[in-house]
């Protein structure tokens, strides 16, 4: 008699927590591969992960598996199926010879099923079908995650191309977009000195001004990282309220950030912020990831529901997020950020224009001559023009000549504010002890301060 022990059968409940442990685990592999590779500063837009056969997206974390699966590998198509559909591809087109290449393997992502079972007396679970669960009284309900394999088009050999590849974004109209998501989201933005950061205490975002980025992608990337922190807010989806921060939670909201970062980047063509991404996601591993697989995959399926909101609203749709604010309430929001930016001396349309310079040695701003005169022809911001103007004095007799009734107007108020400031000083030196009064006369002073500001 075979008296070897049998190996004990797993559950559906055990198989399904262990498939959804190596889900996440490949997750946190491919985005430190990605980060140690570095292969965010060569950006490139990409569209979301979809099934050819059904048509429709894939969501949640699968999304996000899919999309860096995509980046680590470098496919350039977004279209995903399993073998089975593969098959109903390759009866549409018998005369293709559709096939998957030798040595290629697939993806796994995980489909939720609900499951329905009763609890006996001696603890044994009884499964029922969904239409008996209706039926019997006391039925328990439970979400499994099932796997599937899919593979991506570009591992297959001879496989259609897309009937109608999608419009490219130019990189002003992709600024524009983001720039009206965030102040439309109603997350305020302030621009000073420091890094970019979410301030919970006044629900702001703080960030450099853009000119001390390397470019408008690095200033955009930046902006979307500290806004997918906001909507974390208690006055949004409340995942970090302030008084229950751990380090444990401080680390997966920095997780929830970093997985955004990658799928935005990805789908506008955005670098990554630079951070030490590397670095903080071995930390994270080492850490925090031991048993904890279902956070991780909580954390993957927020940082898409995040990116799915910024493509309804793309769409010109009515976010699906209830924090975000109803459409009627979009243009009072966009002006009150236009208002916060002026403030602090940020004009968009300048920027959308040239993209953000970034500071030469000595913290002067370099600009060619070409840019200066295309921006100052586009915009009706005296400010804006007086900055182009002050970095660039060799510009003033070109524009002069591109709309000399701007620059008189210019020139007329840096006199006004030159006579203010002048006859405030004159005061102060009169008031002051021992001063020593100017030999030329006020309107003298006047002239030659007017002439100053001229040259």
């Amino acid at each position: 008699m075979n008296r070897t022990p049998q190996k004990e059968r797993k559950s559906r409940f055990q198989l399904s927590r262990e498939v959804r442990e190596e889900f996440v685990g490949g997750i946190a592999r491919l985005m430190l591969s990605l980060s140690e590779k570095a292969k965010f500063p060569q950006p490139s837009m990409r569209e979301i992960p979809f099934c050819p056969v059904t048509g429709k997206e894939y969501g949640g974390a699968n999304m996000v598996r899919l999309m860096l699966t995509g980046m680590e590998k470098g496919y350039d198509d977004n279209r995903w199926l399993t073998f089975k559909q593969l098959q109903t591809i390759r009866d549409e087109h018998p005369d293709l010879n559709i096939r998957i290449r030798k040595g290629e393997h697939g993806v796994t992502v995980l489909r939720p099923e609900d499951v329905f079972f009763t609890v006996e007396q001696d603890g044994k679970w009884n499964f029922v079908s969904e239409e008996q669960a209706k039926s019997i009284p006391g039925v328990r309900r439970q979400t499994l995650l099932c796997p599937f394999t899919v593979f991506n088009a570009a591992q297959i050999e001879n496989f259609p191309a897309k009937e109608q590849p999608a419009p490219v974004m130019t990189e002003a109209e992709r600024n524009k977009l983001l720039e009206r998501f965030v102040a439309s989201s109603g997350v305020a933005v302030e621009h000073g000195n420091g890094v970019p950061r979410f301030d919970h205490g006044t629900d702001t975002v703080r960030l450099p001004h853009p000119e001390n980025f390397h470019g408008l992608g690095d200033y955009y990337a930046a902006k979307l990282r500290e806004f997918f922190k906001a909507t974390g807010h208690s006055s949004r989806e409340a995942r970090q309220p302030v008084k229950a921060q751990t380090l444990k939670s401080c680390a997966f909201e920095e997780m929830r950030a970093e997985m955004f970062s990658m799928l935005v980047s990805a789908k506008f063509g955005l670098p990554m912020p630079e951070h030490g991404s590397a670095e903080r996601l071995r930390l994270w591993n080492q850490t925090f990831s031991g048993g904890d697989a279902g956070e991780l995959f909580r954390a993957a399926s927020e940082a898409a529901r995040a990116l799915t909101t910024l493509r309804q609203f793309e769409a010109g749709e009515q976010p699906a997020a209830q924090w975000f604010p109803k459409r009627e309430a979009w243009p009072e929001l966009m002006e009150m950020q236009k208002q916060r930016d002026a403030v602090t001396g940020v004009s968009f349309r300048e920027n959308a224009a040239s993209g953000a310079p970034r500071p030469a040695a000595g913290g002067a701003v370099s600009r060619s001559l070409s840019d200066s005169a295309r921006v100052f022809d586009e915009t009706d911001d005296l400010i804006v023009k007086a900055r182009l103007i002050l970095q660039n004095p060799a510009f003033l007799n070109m524009a002069l000549r591109l709309d000399p009734s701007a620059t008189r107007e210019l020139a007329a108020l840096c006199d006004q504010v030159s006579q203010a400031l002048h006859m405030e000083l004159d005061e102060k030196l009169r008031s002051a002890s021992g001063a020593v009064e100017n030999p030329l006369p006020l309107n003298e002073q006047k002239a030659a301060s007017a002439r100053r500001m001229r040259m």
